[in-house]
């Protein structure tokens, strides 16, 4: 109903040719109110065409009933998450912005400025994407500093893992990614139901794995398309790990229901644990970055020695931190225990060979100058294929986070006063 509602209003307003003021008095109307901010027909109509067109999906009215009541969940998630963010003074930058708008620009080998220029030729309004984008950095951000901060992890646990692993040598290893959907209480699960059944109709139709997660998933994954990373069979809920059983590489499952929800997983890549290339290895890695200047008379040419001035004289990991944080928390970076046939190209030809406590040459990159340094490396392939323990503790570590911050949102929702106006 909610959905047809919208649609029929849309659709009327545009092909009846009333006049401006009558089509602005409608779609300021309040689609729903989260808490004491509202969100406005005009948001929704405006978030309904980014999410169409993220989703690579025809512009017509059938699509845009099924994706209403999917975007309008997914956006009073999002006032949800960002009023808590408010509430504990957590913040995103414009910089922070751009950077994540950057790193989808390489994952879908776009060049710099391809994305908003291509949604905005599309007809989407780009602050709707920064708006979007600045709500899923905030909520990781909320996640580290609320959750992450205080899980411990004993080394018990990593032990009891580790064995687990040598047990699984020979066994499937996938590279996984999901759209979760969560269900709060019984009267959700039908709505539940019928938003993933949509989603697989989507995905049946053409529509990228990747788009719909970010779109409509509702799990800390969705900033990053869904993706989930490798994972063993073993630590996946027994519901999952019988769906992709028999699945192949690209592989989409059906409709999972699982503990707290639904989920749709994908089968990006597979593996047998422990086949690693004998010379792999993970690395701890710090990373400063030295943004590009629009309009700036220093030429790249120029910041490019500027960067090798500041950063050859640093002789430590502690000095080239403490050197980051002067620089300011949105220029500086760090990788804990990454591993190096999973780093960005860029990255992986900047740390190859590189001594550790040594910066690297400056490396371009699409938001500016990175200069890396190795504090630490530990090699794969002496250890048989079995990652190190510091590699476990934050497989581990992540694997909390992900429930925690799930019982995190589930929380605020039973909390916020929810009011779907249509």
């Amino acid at each position: 109903m909610l959905a047809r509602f919208i649609v029929v209003t849309i659709v009327c307003l545009t092909s009846l040719g009333m006049g401006r003021y009558a089509e602005a008095q409608e779609v300021d109307r309040i689609a729903a109110v989260v808490n004491d901010e509202m969100i406005s027909i005009h948001d929704l109509e405006a978030r309904l065409k980014l999410a169409i067109v993220m989703s690579n999906l025809p512009d017509s009215i059938e699509n845009r009933r099924r994706a209403v009541p999917q975007v309008l969940r997914k956006m009073v998630d999002e006032r949800i998450q960002m009023q808590e963010a408010a509430r504990l003074k957590v913040s995103v930058g414009g910089d922070e912005v751009n950077r994540s708008i950057a790193n989808i620009e390489r994952q879908n080998r776009m060049p710099p400025g391809g994305l908003l220029g291509s949604l905005s030729k599309a007809g989407v309004d780009t602050d709707v994407v920064r708006d979007q984008l600045r709500a899923d950095l905030a909520w990781l951000k909320l996640i580290s500093r609320v959750i992450q901060s205080n899980i411990k992890i004993g080394e018990d646990e990593i032990s009891d893992r580790l064995e687990l692993i040598r047990q699984q040598v020979g066994h499937p290893e996938y590279q996984l990614a999901e759209i979760f959907l969560n269900v709060d209480s019984p009267a959700q699960e039908e709505e539940a139901r019928r938003l993933g059944e949509r989603l697989m109709e989507q995905l049946k139709a053409g529509a990228p794995f990747s788009a719909l997660a970010r779109q409509f998933s509702q799990s800390a994954s969705a900033g990053q398309g869904g993706m989930l990373g490798w994972v063993v069979d073993s630590n996946l809920d027994e519901e999952i790990r019988t769906a992709i059983a028999t699945m192949g590489k690209g592989d989409v499952s059906p409709l999972i229901r699982v503990g707290t929800g639904f989920n749709i997983v994908a089968v990006i890549d597979k593996r047998v644990a422990g086949s690693q290339h004998s010379d792999d290895e993970t690395m701890n890695i710090l990373q400063i970055t030295f943004p590009y200047q629009v309009g700036a008379a220093v030429s790249r040419d120029q910041l490019k020695a500027k960067a090798l001035d500041l950063t050859a004289p640093l002789k430590s990991c502690r000095e080239f931190e403490e050197f980051g944080r002067k620089m300011g928390s949105d220029k500086a970076a760090r990788l804990d225990n990454g591993r190096k046939s999973e780093l960005p190209p860029t990255v992986r030809t900047a740390v190859e060979g590189l001594p550790t406590n040594k910066a690297s040459a400056p490396q371009e990159a699409p938001e500016g100058l990175l200069v890396l340094m190795v504090c630490s490396r530990t090699s794969l392939g002496a250890a048989g294929g079995v990652p190190s323990r510091d590699v476990i503790r934050r497989q581990i570590e992540d694997e909390k986070v992900d429930l925690q911050g799930k019982r995190y949102l589930r929380d605020l929702r039973r909390a916020a006063f929810v009011d779907f106006r249509l």
